[in-house]
């Protein structure tokens, strides 16, 4: 927040060349408040389906997205692109060389960039392919009620890496 205050023997403030405001000689207070909402930048905008094998202390790791959708009549639709009336969406991890217990993140951005969701938990695995699904409400949240609809990506990550494991893109089209 900044805050001015400054005697004057007259002020006025002009907008597009016309007067909107002036006062007389008194104290002038400017109060601004800086907010500054910049969208979480992720490293690549593009959102380009991704996975890659990652070395662990007991070998590799490697993971793939996918998405099912289910509709307000319990009906399920598995791909990348949804109608708006979808009740769910369920984003699945599978994990594939996987032992051990290990801790994953996925985080979900919005059609604007912005970081809208983050789940994370322990994955305890065996060696064999697990699936760890995420639940996304889409129906009476604000995905809905703004119409937060477009392109959305969801990036995965495995510990503590900088970089996700998997990523991909889902589209939410308008009903």
């Amino acid at each position: 927040m900044i805050a001015l205050i400054q005697r004057v023997s007259e002020a006025s403030v002009t907008v597009d060349d016309r007067v909107v405001g002036r006062i007389g000689a008194g104290i002038l207070a400017l109060v601004v408040a800086l907010v500054v909402t910049a969208p979480v930048a992720r490293a690549d905008d593009d959102c380009a389906q991704q996975h890659r094998r990652v070395r662990v202390p007991e070998g590799f790791a490697d993971a793939r997205l996918s998405f099912v959708g289910i509709g307000a009549d319990g009906q399920t639709r598995v791909g990348a692109e949804f109608p708006g009336g979808l009740r769910e969406l369920r984003i699945v991890a599978t994990w594939t060389e996987l032992d051990s217990g290990h801790h994953q993140r996925l985080e979900v951005f919005s059609p604007d960039g912005s970081l809208y969701q983050r789940f994370s938990g322990a994955v305890t695995a065996t060696g064999r392919a697990l699936a760890v699904t995420n639940r996304l409400p889409i129906t009476g949240t604000s995905i809905a009620d703004a119409g937060l609809y477009g392109a959305w990506c969801v990036e995965l990550f495995l510990d503590d890496e900088d970089a996700p494991i998997a990523r991909r893109s889902f589209l939410l089209t308008a009903p």
